[in-house]
């Protein structure tokens, strides 16, 4: 049985991935070639022993179940003062070339929203502009994930 968590934690982050596999802790273990009580040991919130699962392993988990990065990516993007912001290329996403116009189209429309807002100050506009600013930041990301996934990184 899954121990309890401390929100926040790495103990937590680690519970989170092993959780995002589908898979029962034993054949977890089974897949990166530890102990169960190894695996288990890497759950545990002990100060005076510490250690949890290392890096390694973290890694062998999360090619063998993508699905397990998220809550890892998550736990570390916060420490740095930041977010995880997964992108999902989808299949309509042909080349990187290909996505440029969909980069254009939504910094402009970003843009213009922006000078809306900025021109009338009023709470639907400053909506609009957040919501044109996603779209563009999501588009801008994608292009990174793309970028990413041409030389290999992703």
């Amino acid at each position: 049985m899954a121990r309890a968590q401390k929100a926040g934690t790495i103990q937590d982050a680690i519970r989170g991935a092993l959780d995002a596999t589908g898979k029962k802790d034993r054949d977890i273990a089974d897949f990166l070639g530890i102990r169960g009580s190894t695996l288990s040991y890497g759950t545990e919130e002990n100060e005076d022993r510490p250690g949890g699962l290392g890096v390694n392993y973290l890694d062998r988990l999360c090619k063998l179940f993508p699905a397990a990065a998220a809550p890892l990516a998550q736990h570390f993007a916060g420490l740095a003062g930041g977010v995880f912001q997964p992108i999902d290329l989808g299949p309509n996403v042909a080349s990187l070339y290909s996505h440029c116009s969909d980069i254009a189209k939504e910094c402009g429309e970003a843009q213009a929203a922006t000078l809306r807002a900025a021109e009338s100050a009023k709470g639907r506009d400053c909506q609009d502009a957040e919501r044109e600013i996603d779209e563009a930041v999501e588009a801008l990301l994608r292009a990174k994930a793309i970028i990413r996934k041409q030389r290999g990184a992703a």
